[in-house]
């Protein structure tokens, strides 16, 4: 079944089915999204922990880095 007939097919439904089947594709998209910024976000504290731990680098006080920033831009 190619996209037109599908729609074709999806207009036919009443305005409650439509609205049923428009939520389950939604909700669909978010859940593959989720995954995606899961992976991203799981890549990016890997990556973070190799700079730190594996390349040596340290990390600054976040207390420090705010005092820093609230005294440059009084």
């Amino acid at each position: 079944m190619d996209l037109k007939s599908i729609e074709s097919e999806l207009l036919k439904l009443t305005p409650r089915e439509r609205a049923i089947v428009t939520y389950k594709l939604l909700n669909s998209l978010e859940n593959e999204e989720s995954a995606d910024v899961e992976d991203i976000w799981l890549a990016e504290a890997l990556s973070r922990y190799d700079q730190i731990y594996k390349a040596g680098k340290f990390t600054i006080d976040s207390e420090l880095i705010i005092r820093e920033a609230k005294s440059k831009y009084k």
